[in-house]
């Protein structure tokens, strides 16, 4: 006997079935209501592309240990894409001269990331992303942060669920460079160690530290800058911080964000942090990540920050922006720890489903005819093939939850009749064809008033 496949999907991928697929499409479909409210228009790319384009500008950790590479024609690499940023900067650029910026954009791509599976977290996976580019000031960013605070909302979640923990890059480089003495070369070094904070176990992320800087100032300081709780907090920690700094472009721009939070009344759902940095090396200014305050989520839902020079991979053309990506697992988790998710979105709803049910096989080309009538009226309809046993049919549709069944038989298809149960009063009358299509609507209407 010849050895059987295997039914499971590869590790880290993913089989969906009709009913998860409905509650992954609900929560995409909601969020892209939200985005329409914003005038987000939607694109898409290809899900292989160039390394180099990712090679650039994210992490080298992001491509040469977490991502899929293609190698079909030596020396052609290509990526399965990890995440889409550089894919939007490319087509940004090509179209720069056409598009009118700002641009507002939403996509829903498949990505991948060879990394090991676990909550929330999977090798191939749906993003959905949304990013504003050629706007330079942080209403840009604000924009987002109210996009993010209005999709939790729709959900039903508040500020007590989750949070957005942000900070600034610039206002990090200020404190690298005028506080702790930095060199430049070296700051790239402390995102990196920033990043990693909340994935090694302390006597781990300490010797990490060690290995990375001798000077106590800046070793210090990088404890720091992980610890501390709000921005008054990070500053009391230091001693005889400069004017330089207070005037710096990073200091004034985190202190005129926090502003602008609290100008449009959403600081609730927004907490400063300055160990939050992103772990991509593309990010130049505000950057967070939602986090559910809850204990059983303990991951990042999601992140997202403003680039400044991404598309300088294609062009000497410089335009911002600023976006996330929002893994849909992980959203969906956080929905199903707080009961957000209706348990009806899972089923398919079938009240609107017209289900014929016949006599005999001798009727099926009637209902058939029957069948392709309703659908021209944007109905979904189902016809039952077994065509006998008349008893089990309604029984199915019963089963289903259909509000209309139509019975057809030798005498109906002679007469150009119908047989019409309303499976709701499990009444039924007899109508002639022309009248179908109204009786349909009354049943329907009667049933929502």
């Amino acid at each position: 006997m010849s050895k059987k496949l295997s039914t499971q999907p590869l590790r880290g991928m993913e089989d969906y079935y009709p009913s998860d697929l409905r509650e992954i499409n609900w929560i995409i479909d909601t969020i892209r209501d939200i985005a329409d409210l914003y005038s987000y228009e939607e694109f898409e790319s290809p899900r292989l592309e160039p390394i180099e384009i990712f090679a650039a500008k994210s992490s080298d950790e992001l491509v040469n240990e977490q991502s899929f590479i293609v190698e079909k024609k030596k020396g052609e690499k290509l990526i399965l894409i990890p995440e889409l940023t550089p894919s939007l900067a490319r087509m940004i650029t090509a179209k720069r001269q056409e598009l009118k910026k700002p641009v507002r954009w939403i996509s829903v791509p498949t990505c991948y990331r060879y990394e090991r599976p676990q909550k929330g977290r999977r090798r191939e996976f749906k993003q959905i992303n949304m990013d504003i580019l050629g706007e330079n000031s942080l209403y840009a960013d604000l924009e987002i942060f109210n996009i993010i605070v209005d999709i939790f909302s729709e959900f039903g979640a508040t500020s007590k669920q989750f949070q957005i923990y942000f900070n600034n890059r610039r206002f990090i480089d200020s404190v690298c460079e005028l506080i702790l003495q930095v060199p430049k070369e070296k700051i790239p070094l402390i995102y990196k160690i920033l990043d990693k904070a909340d994935k090694m176990d302390d006597s781990e992320y300490e010797k990490y530290i060690l290995e990375s800087f001798q000077d106590e100032i800046i070793i210090q300081g990088i404890f720091k800058l992980k610890e501390a709780k709000s921005l008054e907090d990070l500053l009391s920690r230091f001693e005889d911080i400069s004017k330089e700094f207070y005037d710096s472009k990073g200091y004034k721009e985190l202190m005129s964000f926090i502003q602008l939070l609290e100008d449009v009344k959403i600081s609730e759902y927004c907490t400063f942090s300055p160990s939050v940095v992103r772990g991509l090396d593309y990010y130049t200014g505000i950057v967070y990540e939602v986090f559910d305050t809850g204990k059983e989520n303990i991951r990042s839902i999601f992140g997202g920050g403003r680039y400044d020079d991404l598309l300088s991979l294609f062009s000497d053309e410089k335009i911002t922006g600023t976006g996330f990506g929002m893994g849909v697992l992980m959203f969906s988790l956080f929905l199903q720890t707080y009961n957000l998710i209706p348990e009806e979105i899972r089923e398919k709803d079938y009240t609107d489903t017209i289900y014929i049910s016949s006599i005999s096989e001798d009727v099926s080309d009637y209902a058939l005819e029957l069948a392709q009538l309703i659908r021209a009226e944007d109905f979904p309809c189902i016809v039952d093939y077994r065509f006998s046993n008349l008893k089990n049919q309604l029984s199915k549709a019963n089963e289903l939850g259909v509000l209309i069944v139509l019975i057809v038989g030798p005498k109906e298809k002679e007469q150009d009749e119908i047989t019409v149960k309303n499976m709701r009063t499990e009444k039924q009358e007899t109508i002639k064809i022309s009248s179908l299509i109204d009786k349909i609507y009354d049943i329907i209407d009667e049933s929502e008033s």
